[in-house]
């Protein structure tokens, strides 16, 4: 048996592990239990045990669940056991079971204190998996077979057999007189893997002797390519996420925080299509309900008009918004509307902006006639302004001054620089009644960007200058 040379391999093991043992009593798991105890000694291990009752198979179930009680008294390691009837919700009777399991599995490791899960898949399960993701359709991550190592809801889930062989694992508990329990439902060829396992496998067998090995070194080098592809893919993620600094923004981070995600659709655009639909699954977080038509539904929004929409499995939504893709789950997050008096020389703390705003009346010698847009100080002509300084959110009937345009509608303005209609309520205003003096959208506190401001409140020569800085210092 190999687990000693694939724990190694994968560095599946530290010093002074936690190992959390899924046992169910058959063979595998059995002989999973038995090579970590040969390892306890070298790694500093404590180990636990976790069985599963799926409440499938009546009295043989309840009798793998006595002999694992039997077994990890013997043992003398501490054992979590669940008896647990499976709810489908729509899903597959193995599906449901295997959400079930892990469900189960994380919470025994929680209570445990255990870090790493150890599963008991061979290298013949690992074939079947292959085999049967191709019968079902896959891409190449479907390919890589089951994983070695992997991370999971906060824990690293192990497979120290997954390079073992069926016939070894069996060889091994045979030379070492260690019982186990046989599940006869292994032989019901209702299910697909069993069908797989007994009919499909020995045709193949005959082919190849090897073919089980062939099969998985097959998904090793698949996996080498598909972590490559990976790691392009990520890279243009996060190109499509950062455009221009974008998620800077206030407006950006309050989006973020509710969950959303937004892909810049001409970055996403020059990447072939195979990488293209990496970057989309990746958006979505890998959620394992992700068919390939729902992947094919979110590119055709890429050709598509602003506002269109698709709806994905788990409540999730992707809608086009003009250059952007946006992703979300349930509803879209409302932002109350906020107004804030601005007094003069008196820091007001923002929480629309997250930090504070302050404004004076200066008199200058003015050598300029626009604003810059890259100081978080906006100077304004104070002798136009009458009326009390508001930073608010937008109101029905504001209006803005633009050079060359003259006085336009909010809406319009928005519309026109594609601002998303689900920011629009964020966007901090500075304002006077319903004139517009300040759009504080994409403001970038590290490299001090600001949004639009009205050209008709440019300061002019003598007049009196009203200043209105964003402090970076927070609430504090």
């Amino acid at each position: 048996m190999h687990l000693s040379e694939t724990v190694a391999k994968y560095q599946m093991l530290a010093i002074g592990d936690h190992i959390l043992a899924a046992v169910s009593g058959g063979a595998d798991s059995v002989a999973l239990l038995y090579g970590l105890l040969e390892l306890q000694e070298h790694f500093s291990l404590a180990i636990s045990v976790c069985h599963i009752n799926h409440n499938l198979r009546g009295e043989d179930a309840r009798a793998d669940a006595d002999f694992v009680r039997q077994l990890c008294l013997e043992l003398n390691l501490p054992l979590f056991l669940y008896s647990k009837k499976i709810e489908r919700d729509g899903l597959s009777l193995e599906e449901a079971a295997r959400r079930l399991r892990y469900t189960l599995l994380f919470k025994a490791a929680k209570g445990c204190k255990a870090k790493k899960i150890a599963l008991g898949h061979n290298l013949n399960d690992n074939a079947e998996t292959l085999l049967l993701r191709l019968c079902r359709g896959t891409g190449l991550s479907g390919l890589r077979g089951i994983l070695p190592v992997r991370d999971e809801n906060g824990f690293t889930l192990i497979r120290p057999l997954i390079e073992t062989d069926r016939s070894d694992i069996e060889a091994f508990l045979k030379a070492k007189c260690i019982p186990y329990r046989t599940d006869f439902s292994n032989f019901d060829k209702n299910f697909s893997r069993n069908r797989i396992r007994h009919d499909v496998m020995p045709v193949l067998k005959k082919i190849n002797s090897q073919a089980p090995l062939m099969i998985t070194q097959s998904a090793l080098l698949l996996r080498e390519d598909d972590e490559l592809l990976e790691s392009l893919s990520a890279d243009i993620l996060k190109r499509c996420l950062t455009r221009e600094g974008c998620l800077h923004s206030v407006q950006e981070r309050r989006l973020h925080s509710v969950q959303e995600k937004r892909l810049h659709i001409p970055v996403l655009l020059e990447a072939p299509k195979a990488l293209r639909r990496r970057v989309i699954r990746a958006a979505l977080n890998q959620e394992r309900d992700i068919s390939r038509v729902h992947i094919s539904q979110i590119e055709s929004l890429l050709e598509g008009q602003s506002n269109k929409e698709t709806h994905l499995p788990s409540g999730i939504r992707v809608r086009r918004e003009y250059d952007y893709l946006l992703f979300y789950s349930g509803t879209q997050a409302n932002f109350d509307a906020f107004c804030f008096d601005i007094p003069l020389d008196t820091p007001v703390y923002i929480p629309a902006l997250g930090c504070h705003l302050l404004a004076a009346v200066k008199t200058y010698s003015i050598t300029f006639l626009i604003n810059s847009q890259e100081m978080c100080t906006k100077y304004f002509n104070y002798d136009k302004i009458s009326g009390s300084l508001q930073l608010r959110s937008r109101q029905t009937g504001d209006r803005i001054a633009i050079s060359g345009v003259g006085r336009k509608k909010l809406k319009t303005e928005f519309s026109d620089r594609k601002i998303p209609k689900a920011q629009r309520d964020s966007i901090p205003l500075l304002a006077v009644g319903s004139d517009i003096l300040w759009i504080m959208d994409n403001i970038d506190f590290v490299s001090a960007g600001a949004g639009r401001t009205s050209i008709a409140y440019t300061p002019e020569p003598g007049c009196r200058v009203l200043a209105v800085e964003v402090l970076t210092y927070g609430e504090h």
